[in-house]
């Protein structure tokens, strides 16, 4: 196991410093749009750009790994979003950060599926599970840890723009002078989203509703936190706390998923993202301490997708499970494109809390929506495939099949009882 996390070292630092700085930008800039005095509505359109883009990156970036190879596509990804950073910091403009918005979250889509595709390439299947546990902690990791990187200078001058770009500009290191054999070029596959959303509509839904809280909260959270009252590096702490708590919930969110019924477990996190998100409106007023345990408790909605993708799996083939991962990650981009936006709405007219308005009224649906169906779909324990927590982040890692790891006692933190297979019937999920 230690040769094959030397192996991966690489791989895994460049991911460190990839996810502080994306992490730093979006809360940078929702951050310095609120102190130039933007409104709601244009803050929220131009954060929803990173998802839009995110959503051409599945395309676009496959196009370009299999044309140049992993190598000198990452490199590309790497030096646009340097650039994009840098401009940035140059000239404060609502269309052009839109713009730049758009591009970045196509360089990310990119960066990531170089990174994910080495490494389910490259990793032997025994020692998969606790990889990807490795790869999920340090996205988090970089994600949260970016969040104090908003302390180290002014957030309306240019050197914190020069701070991510470093950031973006360093992942490129690792990568460029590995000696580690590149994966095999990237297959850019035809799919019919249609006929995928058929084969799991319920998980299709669930990861929509997930998209839709996960980018109001990223895109909204530093500026509606700022309109309460917290200086900088009390948001920064407010965002790092949320994610961390995300981290955390994975494991014992996985835990139960294992050995009950995923539909009660999803409509559960939603009535949980409910209960915490009225929680925060009732109570998140009367201090600091109150409103930072209240948002370590709303990390339980980074949890959604992964039941949600556990929940799709448990129901089609193996030879589906690359297709569908595609689709669930394309339905939570659908979502993430419009949470900032339709957020945005509400917290202009209800102010800062609107955002936990938003956030309950999505969660709430998402635990009607699984309870008013559960009765309907087929569920078995039995059929259930080991959950793995995994990021979020492109296509590659979503199409992880856990029915193709080697699990040991101590391979997946998250393995259930059961390994059996799905049924081969397939079914809705």
């Amino acid at each position: 196991m230690i040769a094959t996390l030397k192996s991966f070292l690489p791989l895994f630092i460049a991911t460190v410093f990839l996810t502080m700085g994306n992490g730093l930008m979006s809360s940078l800039l929702s951050i310095n749009m609120r102190l130039q005095g933007y409104g709601d509505q244009v803050i929220g359109l131009v954060m929803s750009g990173n998802y839009l883009g995110i959503l051409i990156g599945v395309y676009f970036g496959q196009r370009v790994v299999q044309k140049v190879g992993h190598i000198r596509g990452f490199a590309v990804f790497a030096a646009v979003i340097t650039a994009v950073s840098l401009t940035h910091g140059l000239y404060m403009s609502a269309w052009l950060w839109g713009l730049l918005r758009i591009l970045n979250g196509l360089c990310v889509t990119g960066l990531f599926m170089v990174l994910e595709s080495w490494l389910n390439e490259k990793v032997e299947p025994v020692f998969r599970g606790r990889l990807l546990s490795i790869y999920m902690v340090l996205v988090y990791f970089g994600i949260g840890s970016g969040q104090f990187l908003l302390n180290v200078s002014d957030v309306q001058g240019q050197a914190i723009f020069m701070i991510a770009a470093i950031l973006f500009a360093l992942c490129l290191v690792p990568i460029s002078i590995t000696g580690a054999v590149k994966p095999q070029p990237l297959e850019v596959p035809r799919y019919n989203f249609v006929k995928l959303f058929q084969m799991a509509p319920l998980s299709m839904v669930a990861v929509f509703m997930g998209g839709l809280i996960n980018s109001a909260f990223y895109a909204l959270a530093p500026m509606v936190t700022l309109d309460m009252g917290l200086t900088v590096p009390q948001v920064s702490l407010f965002m790092s706390l949320t994610i961390w708590a995300g981290l955390l919930f994975q494991f014992p969110v996985g835990f139960f998923s294992d050995r009950m019924d995923r539909l009660t477990v999803l409509y559960s996190l939603g009535l949980l993202v409910c209960l915490v998100s009225v929680g925060m409106i009732v109570l998140g007023r009367l201090n600091l301490v109150m409103l930072y345990a209240l948002t370590v408790s709303f990390g339980i909605v980074f949890s959604i997708y992964t039941v949600a993708m556990a929940r799709a799996q448990d129901n089609i083939d193996k030879k589906e499970i690359v297709p569908v991962s595609a689709a669930l990650i394309l339905f939570f981009g659908v979502g993430a494109c419009f949470g900032p936006i339709t957020s945005s709405l509400v917290v202009s007219r209800l102010g800062p809390f609107g955002l936990y308005y938003f956030t309950a009224f999505c969660g709430g649906g998402l635990g009607l929506i699984v309870w008013s169906l559960r009765k309907r779909l087929p569920s078995s324990l039995a059929d259930q495939v080991p959950t793995i927590p995994i990021p979020r982040t492109s296509p590659v890692v979503g199409a992880i099949d856990p029915r193709g790891i080697h699990l040991s006692a101590d391979d997946d933190i998250n393995a259930g009882a059961s390994e059996s297979g799905p049924d081969e019937s397939g079914g809705l999920a």
